[in-house]
């Protein structure tokens, strides 16, 4: 499916495509030149790649050749950032990280440790108990 949506550059509006399910081997592609997992234990991100990969494979209109990597990196930040608040929220790396990391360990295992948290984290206080007028009993 394409996406759309408008960013400013200097006072002017300009359209940007994207691509929201790119295929199969250009997502394998991206997580690959922008993850090292030759060792499981300490695997390295290079987020500068993702993104950069992130808008070469994904956009299909924009006000510049986003195809060209220089050309990408030649945009001013403020323009980078419009699009990437947009496009990310359809590629966050933690999603392909969590696909890969499947094939590693499994489902339920990829699983239990994505699951985040709802509880209270302890505070460095510890647990406070209510306040009452009775004396402590004993």
């Amino acid at each position: 499916m394409i996406k759309r949506f408008t960013i400013d550059i200097d006072g002017a509006k300009h359209e940007i495509e994207y691509e929201t399910d790119i295929p199969w081997g250009e997502n394998e592609q991206l997580v690959k030149s922008s993850v090292d997992l030759s060792n499981i234990q300490n695997p390295q991100v290079k987020i500068d790649e993702y993104r950069l990969q992130i808008i070469i494979r994904t956009l299909r209109k924009a006000p510049f050749n986003h195809r060209d990597p220089r050309e990408v990196r030649a945009q001013k930040t403020s323009t980078i950032n419009q699009i990437m608040e947009e496009v990310m929220k359809d590629y966050p790396l933690a999603k392909s990280l969590g696909d890969w990391m499947t094939s590693f360990v499994g489902p339920e295992v990829t699983e239990l440790v994505t699951q985040s948290t709802d509880s209270a984290q302890p505070s460095i206080t510890g647990t406070k108990k209510p306040l009452t007028d009775s004396p402590p009993s004993g």
